[in-house]
């Protein structure tokens, strides 16, 4: 009796994974057509960021719906290239409380350095009844829904777009590329909807908002590649939350403060850059073997 030839199946062909190139390319656009058009419906309603309060409601939602359109666009791409939101990873790992710890300090020590220079230095006043109960929790309860808002940002700025660009490209690449794509994000409040205080030039605020921003996202950037995506949000939200909830109502303008303070002044910008700058040689991506970047 002649035995039958078993039939195996042909081996599975190995999953092709989609370009990097081709997915920063569609999240970029995405990105780029959200933003152009909630800020062409929010300036033809003549909104202005500094009274967001008083836009129409639908004016308002677009305005904060902004925050989103990163967690959209990185989705739009992932499925358009992919097919799946499962692969490749967001940088979504278990980390450790040390990593947190070290996250949540930077997040805190540029922003503290920059309003305690104002204060030395006389750019700013203090204003004594500012410090209220809230200020406590702007460094606690409050960073919270910061967390929320970094979250829908970093899973498109970190999540998608620096991964992608580390399997591909070099450190200087992977921070230049990432920092200043998520700096042009938001010119736009600048250029358009009255984000420029007060008697400082757009352009002037425009620069500090780029170097600061870029800044931020060079450490960002690096803690993702070093230890997933939560460090990184937290470090975001906690210099949100100082930011709205400690510093600001604690500064008193004593004239030229509005060229020095918050997002659009000088003095945040030259702090998150020398802390970045400090960051890079405590904490350097480096090149791998196959031309990305890997934590150093």
């Amino acid at each position: 009796m002649t035995a039958t030839p078993s039939l195996s199946a042909p081996p599975a062909a190995p999953a092709v994974r989609p370009s990097p190139w081709r997915e920063v390319a569609v999240f970029l656009g995405t990105t780029a057509g959200l933003l152009t058009v909630t800020t062409s419906v929010a300036s033809a309603a003549d909104a202005d960021v500094a009274h967001v309060d008083q836009a129409p409601p639908l004016v308002q939602a677009l305005l904060f719906g902004q925050a989103l359109i990163p967690l959209l666009a990185a989705v739009v791409a992932r499925l358009v290239t992919a097919g799946t939101l499962r692969r490749p990873g967001w940088g979504f790992r278990r980390t450790s409380w040390r990593s947190l710890g070290t996250a949540w300090l930077w997040g805190l020590l540029p922003t503290l350095a920059a309003g305690g220079l104002l204060w030395a230095t006389g750019l700013a006043g203090v204003a004594s009844d500012g410090l209220t109960p809230t200020v406590a929790l702007g460094l606690t309860v409050l960073v919270l829904p910061y967390v929320v808002l970094a979250l829908a940002e970093d899973v498109g700025w970190r999540g998608l777009l620096v991964q992608r660009l580390a399997e591909v490209a070099g450190p200087r690449t992977v921070v230049l590329v990432s920092g200043l794509a998520w700096s042009m994000f938001h010119w736009p409040l600048v250029l358009f909807l009255g984000g420029s205080p007060a008697g400082v030039p757009v352009p002037f605020a425009l620069l500090c908002l780029t170097v600061g921003t870029t800044s931020l996202g060079a450490v960002l950037a690096s803690m993702q590649l070093r230890w997933g995506i939560w460090p990184g949000v937290l470090a975001h939200a906690v210099l949100n939350a100082l930011l709205y909830h400690v510093l600001a109502p604690l500064t008193a303008d004593s004239g030229p403060t509005e060229w020095f303070s918050t997002e659009t002044g000088l003095m945040g910008a030259v702090t998150l850059l020398l802390t970045a700058l400090a960051w890079w040689r405590i904490a350097p991506l480096r090149r791998s073997p196959d031309g990305g970047t890997v934590a150093g």
